[in-house]
């Protein structure tokens, strides 16, 4: 399969047969097994984009603004699939990306990139149904590979959910980070919380999260520990819903953006746009 096929008309990553999306899946296997769980950036015209949970449509809008806009690279900061309409279309899509543009493009692991998850939202019954249970421990084994934390110039971090109790550092994470773990939950603690946590400005250090066992709100205390102890200036996430698409946390040092223009509700989604100079630009989906 000639993978620019599917970017020139995006309606083929919803129609790939089972065959194709095995060689999709290996393709971008290779690109992902080169990455370690941190990737590392140089400053430049930076894309994120937060949780497209299956609106195919909204992840369509944001790859054409990409290459419109020439970008120096593209970064989803992970949540692919689960609740959307067109979650194997969208998550094709992505992965054709990638295999494409490997050095331009990067893909890291959300909570819904996991089992715990893709049972109760969605992504298991669709590519049972679609597919096969053959084809969703395929899905399963790339999502295992995809790395949690990209840092920009060591000064900016993208990641998914949020930092972990204890706090540790960059170069904690670094050391410490396991790849290639198809289960994340509490008994890989470190990643799960990667995938998990949320910023709670009413509280200073970590407090129990309403999302279940082993995952944490954090708060500001904790997060300029973090941030301080790691030499970052700002942190970009996803992993939370807002109506008009983002929020800022922790003296505007956070943002968290969401990406999905249709999650059962109309959201104002934004992606945000990390200038040379690290400004932050937020921009609608």
């Amino acid at each position: 399969m000639k993978w620019e096929q599917v970017i020139n008309d995006p309606s083929i990553a919803s129609r790939l047969s089972e065959d194709q999306i095995t060689e999709l899946l290996d393709q971008v296997s290779k690109c992902l097994v080169k990455e370690g769980p941190v990737i590392d950036l140089e400053a430049g015209r930076i894309l994120f984009v937060g949780d497209t949970h299956g609106d195919f449509d909204s992840t369509i809008s944001i790859v054409n603004r990409f290459f419109e806009n020439n970008y120096d690279y593209l970064v989803f900061l992970g949540d692919y699939v689960d609740r959307g309409y067109d979650q194997t279309g969208n998550v094709n899509y992505i992965f054709a990306l990638k295999v494409l543009f490997p050095d331009k493009v990067f893909l890291l692991r959300g909570n819904h990139e996991t089992p715990l998850a893709n049972m109760y939202y969605g992504f298991v019954s669709e590519v049972y149904t679609k597919y096969s249970p053959k084809l969703y421990q395929e899905y399963c084994r790339v999502f295992s590979q995809l790395p949690y934390i990209v840092v920009i110039d060591e000064k900016v971090i993208g990641l998914h959910g949020g930092i972990p109790n204890p706090v540790l550092s960059l170069k904690n994470l670094r050391k410490n980070l396991r790849k290639g773990l198809v289960n994340v939950d509490e008994r890989s603690p470190l990643e799960f919380q990667l995938l998990w946590n949320d910023p709670e400005e009413h509280i200073q250090d970590f407090s129990p999260s309403f999302r279940g066992y082993g995952i944490y709100l954090f708060g500001k205390r904790a997060f300029d520990k973090f941030m301080e102890e790691s030499g970052l200036k700002f942190m970009i996430r996803a992993h939370e819903v807002f109506e008009n698409g983002y929020k800022f946390f922790f003296n505007n040092r956070l943002l968290s953006i969401f990406s999905a223009r249709n999650y059962g509700m109309p959201i104002d989604a934004k992606v945000a746009e990390l200038t040379r100079d690290r400004e932050i630009k937020l921009i609608p989906v």
